[in-house]
C-alpha cells in the first residue's frame, strides 16, 4: 500500500470527500433512535440511508482498486451500522414457498392499492382486474388495504369482488372520501369472523392518514390486526417534476428545495406522533396482534423502528435482496411493513414486484404459537 505522500490533489479531494461520506452515514446510524421531534435534521440522515451506503462502497471498491488503506475507512463505517444494514438488506436467497398448513397459521396481506389504478393514470378495468387477480392468486386469510376505492354498485363495486374472492363477507370499510355513489378510505376484509372493529384516528377526520384495527376469530384463537396508512409527504406534481429535473439533469432550485424539505420535515414529525398513537392502543390489546400498512418511512427511520420494538418483522426475519415495496416518482424505498407481536413466528414473506399500483403488495405467513 502506498502512502498518503502520493495521492496528488484528486486523490486528497477525494479522500476529503471519503471522511465526509463516513460522517453523513455515521449520522444516519442515529435516525433509528433519535426522535425527530427533538432532532428532525438526524431524520433525513436516516432518510439518505440507502445513497450514502452506495457511495460509502464505491470508496471501498475506489481505494482498493488504489491499493490504498483508505478502504478501511468506509468498509469499518459500514460494517459499524451492520443493524441498519440488515433492517434494509435481506442477506438470504428467496426460496420457493408453500403454504403452510398448520391450523393456526395465517396468510396476512397489505396492499396500497392507489384506488385501483396505475400510478399516474385514472381508473382503467384492466387495473381492476389484475388487482383482483393478483389478490386471488396470493389468497391471503386477512387483507388490509390502503387508499381503497369503491362504488355502491357496478364493476367498481370492490368490497363485493373482494368479498367474493375471499368467500367470506367479513370486512370493514371506513371511508373518509365519500359521496352518494362512491367513496375512498381504508378497509379489511377477512376468512374468518370480525368480532370487534374500530377507527384509531391518527389526523384530521377526512384524512387518509388513518389506522384501522379488526379482531378475529380463528378457530379458539383471537387475534387483532392493525392496517394502517402513516403520515404521507404529500408531495404536489410540481414536486415530482422537480424531482425528475434533479435526477436527470442535475438542476437545483433553492426555493423548490425548502419546499420538499420542509414537507419531509413535517411528515417525519407527526409519524412519529402517530406511532405513539398506534402503540398506547396495542399496548391495552388482550390478544396477539399484528402491525400491517404503509408506513411512509424506511426501514432507518425512527417511526418504523419504534413501531417494531417488541415486535418482529417479516422482512427482517423472511426477507431477501432490497425489500423495496414503493415504485413511485420518489426514491423506491422499502415503506410498507407487516409486524407480528411476540406469540407469533413468522413462515414466510413475499413482496409482489408487479407494478399495478405505486406500492408493491406484501404478505407473510404467520403461525400463532
Amino acid at each position: 500500500m502506498k502512502d498518503k505522500k502520493s495521492l496528488g490533489f484528486f486523490g486528497k479531494i477525494l479522500l476529503w470527500c471519503n471522511y465526509a461520506l463516513c460522517l453523513a452515514l455515521l449520522l444516519s446510524y442515529l435516525a433509528p433512535y433519535l426522535d425527530p421531534r427533538k432532532a428532525w435534521l438526524i431524520a433525513f440522515f436516516g432518510l439518505a440511508y440507502p445513497p450514502l451506503l452506495l457511495f460509502n462502497l464505491i470508496m471501498v471498491v475506489y481505494w482498493l482498486f488504489r491499493r490504498r488503506l483508505y478502504f478501511a475507512l468506509s468498509a469499518i463505517t459500514i460494517l459499524m451500522g451492520y443493524k441498519v444494514l440488515v433492517n434494509n438488506i435481506g442477506f438470504r436467497t428467496q426460496k420457493d414457498i408453500a403454504r403452510p398448513t398448520q391450523p393456526n397459521s395465517l396468510r396476512i396481506m397489505t396492499y396500497n392499492a392507489h384506488d385501483f389504478k396505475r400510478y399516474g393514470a385514472n381508473n382503467d378495468i384492466s387495473t381492476k382486474h389484475e388487482i383482483l387477480e393478483l389478490i386471488a392468486q396470493n389468497n391471503p386469510d386477512v387483507i388490509g388495504i390502503q387508499e381503497f376505492y369503491t362504488r355502491r354498485r357496478g364493476q367498481y363495486d370492490m368490497i363485493d369482488s373482494i368479498k367474493k374472492i375471499l368467500n367470506s363477507e367479513f370486512y370493514y370499510f371506513e371511508p373518509f372520501d365519500v359521496n352518494y355513489d362512491q367513496a375512498s378510505g381504508m378497509a379489511i376484509f377477512s376468512r374468518y369472523p370480525i368480532f370487534n372493529f374500530g377507527l384509531v384516528s391518527l389526523s384530521g377526520k377526512m384524512t387518509g392518514n388513518q389506522c384501522l384495527f379488526v379482531d378475529i376469530q380463528k378457530g379458539d384463537k383471537k387475534i387483532r390486526l392493525y392496517s394502517m396508512h402513516l403520515q404521507s409527504i404529500k408531495f404536489e406534481p410540481e414536486d415530482y417534476k422537480y424531482l425528475g429535473e434533479v435526477s436527470k439533469k442535475g438542476k437545483t432550485n433553492m426555493t423548490a428545495t425548502k419546499r420538499l424539505g420542509t414537507k419531509l420535515k413535517i411528515a417525519f414529525l407527526k409519524r412519529a406522533d402517530q406511532v405513539y398513537t398506534v402503540k398506547a392502543h396495542a399496548k391495552e390489546c388482550p390478544y396477539p396482534y399484528i402491525y400491517s400498512g404503509d408506513f411512509n418511512d424506511t426501514p432507518a427511520s425512527f417511526a418504523v423502528n419504534t413501531m417494531a420494538l417488541g415486535m418482529k418483522n417479516a422482512f427482517l426475519e423472511k426477507g431477501s435482496g432490497l425489500g423495496r415495496t414503493y415504485n413511485g416518482d420518489f426514491p423506491n424505498y422499502q415503506i410498507d411493513y407487516i409486524m407480528v407481536s411476540p406469540q407469533f413466528d413468522i413462515l414466510n414473506y413475499q413482496i409482489i414486484q408487479k407494478k399495478l399500483s405505486d406500492h408493491y403488495p406484501v404478505w407473510a405467513d404467520v403461525l400463532l404459537k
